[in-house]
């Protein structure tokens, strides 16, 4: 049976009127001595957990991509899933609201990567009598999958998909090479990405509304390199290492082309990152106090969710924010018997995808709510066009003051936003998934995954 979704209420609820009004203002929602909440780190917010349950009979999940609106998409076992191992994608509704099954393209299985704002899915499916995987995208609210096809190889997979529709992921090319690819709109046409100077093979694993690709890609001497490509898809940028490292992988970017992702650093662990605008520099996010963590996700603010070793030696589900690295499983409220081991999305309205083990032992997705949540972002100039009319009109007025306030607060923070030099929000609420396992494209240096740990989607258990 699908399990009914499991609330957990938050550390510190909040008065949603309140926040938007300060919000508005630009001013804190409390004075700055009185914003941590109790045993919590400065600045850190809390959220509202909700375990996702699984398809009927599913027995698992795992989830990849959000949007602003909260939908999720990710697989999950299916009816008969021990004795078949069945996995099929899903898409629930808004709030992490039920899992619809999507389906396949003809054949047992299919994964449900990335989501964009009108519930596209992408991901990859196999295909009818055949052990090939093709890379999909679903209509709106997952309606229908479309066969994006392969770069004129029998193999395809997709990664991520922007509000515009396109996806990019990996294919296999007609001389058996893996390259990167970026779609057109809704998914028409694949366009081969190539590969770094001195390499063969790549991998797309995040797309913003520009078209700007990241991923990893092999470079002279047989390592891989994360890089960002230009607008549509134009060129790869290689952007090196964290010190001391060999090896790199972007997994997702947003609006501003920062790019998060994982790189070895000196003695071989692997630390989380995020790069500057369009790909500048690469900093080194720490752990939660273990060897090794992995970036798997950022959204337009730069805020990276990933997993991370931590002292124990247990993996722990991250929040990087302000500078700082958080254990999510510390910003839950305590007794829930749900660990959250893996972070794979973040929204630009803060939800909160992964997956983790709930108080059965199950491995099931979750979705984080946060207690303060933030306004979908404004697409550039809406506001702005509002704002000038009311004033052209002449409603300068105690009631306009209160309108700006309450209604218009979006100019104000994003205004406040640029002037402080944070990166401005995307409008198309982007999902940013993890990367999955593709052996025939990663590199033969050191394993990404750490032994017996959680990797982007683990086999199903039984």
């Amino acid at each position: 049976m699908q399990a009914t979704p499991k609330l957990v209420p938050s550390l510190a609820p909040k008065s949603l009127l309140a926040l938007a009004t300060l919000a508005a203002l630009g001013l804190p929602a409390v004075p700055a001595a009185a914003q941590t909440p109790l045993g919590l780190a400065a600045a850190q917010p809390s959220y509202t957990l909700t375990d996702l349950g699984t398809l009927p009979d599913g027995g698992y999940s795992i989830v990849s991509g959000v949007n602003d609106s909260g939908q999720v998409a990710g697989n999950s076992g299916t009816t008969g899933h021990i004795a078949n191992t069945a996995t099929h994608a899903f898409l629930s509704g808004a709030n992490g609201a039920g899992l619809k099954d999507l389906g396949t393209l003809g054949g047992r299985d299919s994964h449900g990567r990335a989501v964009n704002a009108s519930g596209q899915v992408t991901g990859e499916s196999f295909m009818t009598g055949t052990t090939a995987t093709h890379a999909f995208l679903s209509g709106p609210n997952g309606t229908g999958l479309k066969d994006l096809g392969a770069l004129g190889g029998a193999i395809s997979f997709g990664r991520a998909v922007n509000g515009l529709g396109q996806v990019t992921g990996d294919a296999e090319t007609t001389d058996y090479a893996v390259h990167a690819f970026l779609s057109g709109p809704n998914g028409t046409g694949l366009k081969d990405l190539g590969a770094l100077p001195g390499g063969t093979s790549s991998a797309g694993y995040g797309v913003n509304a520009s078209g700007q690709v990241t991923g990893d890609a092999q470079t002279t001497g047989n390592a891989y390199h994360a890089f960002l490509s230009g607008p549509n898809g134009t060129g790869l940028k290689d952007l090196g290492t964290l010190p001391g490292g060999g090896y790199s992988y972007g997994t997702g970017v947003n609006a501003s082309g920062q790019v998060a992702g994982y790189s070895t650093t000196t003695g071989n662990a692997y630390h989380a990152f995020l790069s500057g605008p369009n790909g500048t520099g690469l900093k080194d996010l720490g752990t939660l106090g273990g060897t090794s963590s992995f970036g798997l996700g950022v959204n337009g603010l730069g805020q990276v969710v990933g997993y991370s070793r931590t002292t124990g030696n247990a993996d722990h589900a991250f929040l990087y924010t302000g500078g700082s690295m958080s254990d999510l499983n510390s910003l839950i409220a305590p007794g829930t018997g749900f660990t959250l081991t893996q972070a794979s999305g973040i929204s630009d309205t803060g939800f909160i995808t992964g997956f983790g083990t709930n108080s059965a032992g199950q491995i099931d997705a979750f979705l984080l709510t946060p207690a303060a949540p933030r306004a979908a972002p404004v697409p550039e100039g809406s506001t702005t066009l509002s704002l000038g009319l009311m004033l052209v009109l002449g409603l300068g007025t105690l009631a306009l003051g209160l309108m700006l306030v309450l209604g218009l607060g979006t100019l104000a923070l994003r205004a406040r936003r640029r002037k402080a030099g944070e990166p401005s929000a995307q409008p198309e609420g982007r999902a940013y998934p993890a990367p999955a396992p593709v052996p025939h494209t990663r590199a033969p240096g050191p394993d990404p995954t750490p032994s017996g740990g959680a990797g982007a989607s683990p086999p199903p258990p039984g």
